[in-house]
């Protein structure tokens, strides 16, 4: 009799796993993004606060990572800077053309909705707004311009005198950098740094060690440039 149960019970077993995984596989297909729309948003971006002295770059890519797509940025810079994205692991498009930063398992951490001129608004309750800026529809007369880098530039604490002389040359170097040149008798800090190249990246300045170690400068307004993150020690670029 037991047998005979087995028998029985099997198609109807074999019925039922085979609606559950069609039931699983449509559920996921559902969840997928439309790819139009993550056409739409894939590019190099910018978050800021509302004072624009705190930024971050970062890149939305198409590429999966898990049920979020892959978002790409300085981790230990930008957690410095803005807490909230220690939580961020991707993200995905949202409703109405908005872009959201999401948990690994697709939940929302910030979500933005789109301004004007490739800008978009994100609040965060009890705490702050934060824009997120498409680079390629920033306003171009507003970017710096390589012309106006090269040249000298004292690097000093924020309100001290300068500690290093350095030169922003427009000689090739690797990695599509410049070289720098840095004179003598320039602070400790700065030489265990060892600076030997830069570059114009996504409108910030990036001098570039020898063993691949990175110092990013964010442009101020009155034109100094300083250190992001400017912890533990800040460092601003000016010039003489």
């Amino acid at each position: 009799m037991a047998a005979t149960q087995i028998v029985f019970f099997r198609p109807l077993l074999c019925a039922t796993l085979f609606a559950a995984l069609a039931t699983s596989a449509a559920a996921q297909q559902a969840g997928k993004p439309d790819p139009e729309a993550v056409r739409a948003l894939v590019a190099n971006y910018e978050l800021a606060n509302a004072d624009g002295d705190r930024k971050c770059p970062m890149t939305l890519d198409a590429k999966p990572a898990g049920p979020v797509l892959t978002l790409v940025f300085d981790r230990p810079a930008c957690v410095a800077l803005f807490t909230f994205l220690s939580d961020v692991a991707g993200w995905l498009p949202g409703p109405g053309g908005s872009i959201r930063l999401t948990r690994s398992n697709a939940r929302p951490v910030l979500e933005f909705t789109e301004g004007v001129g490739g800008t978009y608004e994100g609040i965060r309750e009890g705490d702050a707004v934060y824009f997120l800026t498409n680079l390629q529809y920033s306003d171009p007369a507003d970017a710096p311009q390589f012309a106006d880098l090269v040249g000298d530039w004292n690097l000093s604490r924020p309100g001290g005198a300068a500690i290093c002389r350095i030169r922003l040359t427009d000689q090739p170097a690797a990695n599509d950098s410049f070289v720098v040149q840095v004179e003598a008798g320039c602070d400790a800090t700065i030489t265990r740094f060892g600076p030997v190249g830069w570059r114009l990246e996504r409108g910030d300045v990036l001098l570039l060690a020898q063993n691949g170690d990175k110092l990013r400068f964010g442009r101020q307004e009155g034109g100094d440039w300083m250190k992001i993150p400017d912890t533990p020690r800040p460092l601003v670029m000016s010039r003489p």
